[in-house]
């Protein structure tokens, strides 16, 4: 299959998001529920069943989750050293630029993308992308935050509390949890719950992929600031060349596993960091416009790494 086939239904859907909510088709109470669909119950479906269906005991590598997460910690470091020394940020400020270098679309856009290019096989690692993201980078974005807004009264103990809470309740990391956990128990699906997953788990891609355009009209300030195109710089380009050498040069990867591991870093920035941005009323603006710099940018940039890779 040749990568315009593969790229260009995917960022026309996304296209279509984007004009729906431009052209007034779609409203703000239609992109929260659209959202909320494919956060609690179409994306967790799809996880579960292509994690349930894996065979985890035979394929799991942890050499791939110590290549991914070594680079993502060095990424994280070296972003919050460049918004210091270069950008002078304050503290709250670099975390969230930093989150930006590292944390892409891996659950909305990489997922459906890798299966389209590489099979389902791209599933499972794509997912352990995510799901190291999502219960490591995050939370540790999270934990400094709340650290450095938190009063002479707040206590460790409780930001530790409260960061544990948003991870065992976020939706995504229970579908992988009971992806896993059905796999490694060698039962089979029941057809009627099979085709209810199959069923639920098939509206994932199109509708992530929708409402993320449908989020980018939102996402329209401060554009070309050179911050902006850093975090565009770094995400696009210099995290999926890091992950390319410490897959097939640092670490003895599989194939499949490596290059989706390149996709998932090549990804752009994701709405969640806009949302933790949000959440910390820090550095909201330039993330918002660098989430759509980048999302725009990536036509072109997964174009060149899938035609290499692919």
């Amino acid at each position: 299959m040749t990568t315009i086939l593969i790229t260009v239904p995917f960022f026309a859907v996304i296209a279509c998001g984007y004009f729906a909510t431009r052209r007034n088709i779609l409203n703000a109470g239609g992109r929260t529920g659209l959202n909320l669909f494919v956060y609690y119950f179409a994306l967790p479906v799809l996880i579960f069943s292509l994690m349930a269906q894996a065979d985890l005991r035979g394929e799991f590598q942890w050499t791939f989750v110590a290549a991914y997460g070594c680079i993502a910690l060095l990424l994280f470091a070296v972003g919050l050293l460049i918004a210091r020394v270069i950008f002078k940020l304050d503290f709250s400020l670099r975390i969230v630029f930093a989150s930006g270098c590292i944390y892409g679309n891996t659950g909305y856009l990489g997922l459906p993308f890798v299966i389209i290019a590489f099979g389902q096989a791209a599933s499972v690692p794509m997912i352990v992308c995510t799901t190291f993201d999502l219960a490591i980078m995050l939370p540790l974005a999270s934990l400094l935050l709340e650290r450095a807004k938190a009063s002479s009264n707040t206590s460790l103990s409780q930001v530790y509390r409260n960061t544990a809470r948003s991870i065992v309740q976020n939706p995504i990391l229970i579908a992988v949890t009971l992806g896993v956990l059905f796999s490694l128990s060698g039962l089979e699906m029941p057809e009627v719950a099979d085709r209810f997953v199959v069923l639920l788990g098939s509206a994932a891609a199109p509708c992530a992929l929708f409402a993320l355009g449908s989020s980018l009209d939102e996402e329209r300030a401060e554009f070309f600031q050179w911050q902006i195109m850093a975090v565009s710089l770094i995400k696009l380009v210099i995290h999926p060349l890091l992950i390319w050498i410490a897959m097939f040069h640092l670490f003895e990867v599989d194939d499949i596993w490596g290059r989706s591991a390149i996709i998932a870093a090549a990804m752009p920035v994701a709405v969640t960091v806009y949302i933790l941005a949000q959440q910390y009323n820090t550095y909201i603006g330039r993330t918002s416009a660098s989430i759509l710099i980048s999302t725009i940018i990536s036509v072109a940039t997964l174009t060149l790494i899938l035609n290499q890779i692919g």
